[in-house]
């Protein structure tokens, strides 16, 4: 086992690098703007080695879950696309909904009686994947996330073994290799829609399986971290009546990148560590799922310690006026 799974690593760092170089001479980069936390023209699109892990998977062992597959395929050919020219929201959205469905028909979501949440179920799925998406903005910050997902995920199928132990350890590797590019001060790839997209994807896959087995909302808590500044964000631009759908730099991790002053790689392990020491306190360690009421305390808690330290930061620096 470990000598495939050194294969696999070792094939997927030599697809890294041959993107890396493909990237350069075609020049599929991303240009900082006003809008950008980094100040360097960088490679894009790295995240190819996301879905190009969940191929090799399912090669390697007898093409299960082929519905999946498709819908990760479908969802990254375009999202690279748009990596490299402009599309359509509308088609965007479109190719997510049909790859999201492609998923849900793999774990049976069509054969559940409860068909009256499907539209919920479809919203806030698009909402996670476009959620991710844009918290996918400094260095570290998506490879670091998608690694304490992945590994808690490891941990909790110890006591309820309801996953494909296999597709996560290589879409792991995938993400250690993608971090050799990308967890450094000064970034060689950075992972595009390509990578948070076809994570989100996979994030989203686990998450509903998960909910089948064990019917609860509060599984939710393993993207609390990420959930509370893309919630809490999205709500006060709402409130301030911007165009949500546009790039902007007023999540918590973006002032403390481009307002404080903190290090990408620090910010990037802050989220990190704390998402893990949630995660392991709340499921890893009790081996159990919170309780309802439990669970909404804690984003009661959450939310009130997320405002407590990003409203003083916005009136410091004036964020809104810069």
């Amino acid at each position: 086992m470990i000598l495939s799974y050194t294969i696999v690593f070792l094939s997927l760092l030599l697809a890294g690098l041959i993107y890396y170089r493909l990237a350069r001479q075609f020049g599929i980069v991303d240009k900082p703007n006003s809008r950008s936390s980094h100040s360097a023209t960088t490679i894009r699109g790295g995240g190819i080695l996301f879905p190009l892990a969940v191929v090799f998977w399912w090669m390697s062992y007898d093409f299960q879950n082929t519905w999946m597959v498709l819908g990760i395929v479908w969802i990254s050919v375009v999202s690279f696309l748009d990596d490299i020219y402009t599309i359509s929201r509308k088609l965007r959205l479109g190719i997510q909904f049909l790859g999201l469905s492609m998923a849900f028909y793999d774990l049976g979501v069509f054969d559940q009686e409860s068909w009256w949440a499907l539209p919920v179920l479809y919203f806030v799925a698009l909402g996670v994947i476009n959620a991710i998406n844009f918290m996918d903005g400094i260095n570290g910050i998506t490879g670091l996330y998608g690694l304490v997902f992945l590994g808690s995920l490891l941990a909790v199928n110890i006591y309820m073994p309801i996953f494909s132990e296999s597709l996560i350890r290589y879409v792991i590797l995938a993400l250690c290799v993608f971090l050799v590019f990308n967890f450094r001060k000064d970034a060689k790839m950075f992972a595009g829609d390509i990578g948070s997209i076809s994570l989100a994807y996979l994030i989203i896959y686990f998450l509903v399986q998960w909910y089948l087995s064990a019917h609860t909302w509060t599984i939710v808590l393993f993207l609390l971290i990420y959930g509370a500044d893309s919630l809490i964000t999205f709500a006060h631009r709402l409130f301030r009546r911007e165009n949500v759908a546009l790039p902007h730099r007023t999540h918590l991790y973006q002032i403390l990148a481009n307002q404080v002053g903190i290090d990408h790689v620090t910010i990037a392990l802050i989220y990190s560590i704390l998402q893990f020491g949630l995660n392991f306190f709340l499921f890893i360690y009790p081996q159990a799922i919170p309780e309802d009421l439990f669970g909404f305390g804690i984003l009661v808690l959450t939310a009130v310690v997320y405002s407590s330290i990003k409203i003083p930061l916005i009136k410091k620096y004036e964020v809104y006026q810069n």
